[in-house]
Formats: C-alpha cells, structure tokens, sequence
C-alpha cells in the first residue's frame, strides 16, 4: 500500500491544442428556446402552487368572516389561474432578456 506523500503512479493528462467544437445556429436556438420553456414552466407551477395555497387560506379567511359557505372553486378561478398567468408572463419575458443578453455576452468575447 502507498502511503500519501510516497509515489505512486503518476498520471499525465495531455491539452490538445484543438479548438472547441461550433455549434450551429439551429442548435444555439434550440437550446436558448428549450432554456426559456422550461423556466418559464417552472415559475408557472410554483406562481400555481403559491396562488392556490393563498387562494384558499383568503378563501377561508372570507369564509370564516361572512359565516357563509366556503366555495373552493374561488381559490382556483379567481387566484390561483391569474397568479401563475403573471407569473409565467414575467417568466417568459425575463428569461428570454436573460437569454438573449448571455447569448450577446458569449458572442462579444
């Protein structure tokens, strides 16, 4: 067994002087367009999940207020839909910013 400071087997990595690989125009779209997708997916679901939670606890809350019967179908309709259409709206364009400035940076350079 080799201690940690005895030698051992010495292992010799080699750089080749070869240029990186280009990467065609479909493929940066594609990849950029897949990007925003599925962020814009991402803060969809959660924009859905965060509405819906504070729709039904405002729904409770008004329930509990006006003594009436509470309508959960509110929660949905009324927050939780229009929550995540905000959120994945500002998602898609925000990320599409962010997109298109790395894509500027990376080709600047």
């Amino acid at each position: 067994m080799c201690a940690m400071g005895s030698p051992g087997i010495k292992m010799a990595v080699m750089y080749t002087a070869m240029a990186p690989a280009r990467r065609s125009k479909l493929s940066i779209a594609f990849t950029s367009t897949m990007r925003v997708l599925f962020t814009t997916l991402l803060f969809t679901a959660g924009g859905m999940g965060a509405g819906l939670f504070l729709g039904i606890v405002g729904t409770i809350v008004y329930g509990m207020i006006r003594g009436s019967q509470i309508d959960m179908t509110n929660a949905y309709k009324h927050v939780a839909i229009p929550v995540a259409i905000c959120t994945g709206a500002i998602a898609l364009v925000g990320s599409a910013l962010l997109e298109v400035r790395a894509r500027r940076q990376r080709t600047s350079l």
